[in-house]
């Protein structure tokens, strides 16, 4: 006796299911959450390389028909334009509320190192505030001014640096005397 292999038979996707498929793929979703959202919606059960057939950006999916392709570039650029709408977690506070929330857990567990991590987070959402560069600028957040003081006597270039830190004659004290 032998045994007939019998084919399973394809499920035949229509429109409808292409459509929300393309969709899915263009928010970026992976192809295994494409399949798994098909099932849960129209109770399909679909492969995740079946899946990435419908991504045009993959090899799978570079013989897609054009109107498919236009759908995914509308529906990516669609979703790129709404997200900082959509998703709360796009707003800078929103993150830095999470992760002071975060730190202060860690605090209270005594994880000091998750702590430091979440601090220096905050930090980078800030706006690097954690590093050490610092830049310094001159009056009124201008250029620094340097001028040639060979020319200058030391009388001068006192009189010049009382000027510039608003040091008044009658501030200045003398310097002790030193011995030798």
């Amino acid at each position: 006796m032998t045994k007939r292999k019998i084919k399973k038979r394809k499920r035949v996707l229509n429109d409808i299911h292409r459509s929300f498929i393309i969709q899915q793929l263009a928010c970026f979703l992976s192809p295994g959450e494409t399949a798994e959202a098909v099932n849960k919606e129209f109770g399909l059960d679909v492969s995740r390389q079946a899946m990435e057939r419908y991504d045009p950006h993959k090899h799978a999916g570079r013989r897609i028909a054009q109107r498919w392709k236009d759908l995914f570039e509308f529906a990516r650029k669609a979703f790129l334009d709404d997200v900082v709408a959509q998703v709360p977690h796009a707003h800078k506070s929103v993150r830095i509320k999470k992760l002071a929330r975060a730190s202060d857990a860690f605090e209270k567990s005594k994880n000091y190192m998750a702590m430091a991590r979440m601090l220096e987070q905050i930090a980078k959402e800030v706006g690097n505030v954690h590093t050490n560069r610092r830049e310094f600028t001159g009056k009124d957040r201008g250029p620094i001014q340097f001028e040639d003081i060979d020319g200058m006597t030391d009388e001068a270039i006192d009189q010049e640096l009382r000027q510039i830190f608003g040091i008044k004659d009658a501030d200045v004290r003398p310097a002790p005397e030193r011995e030798p």
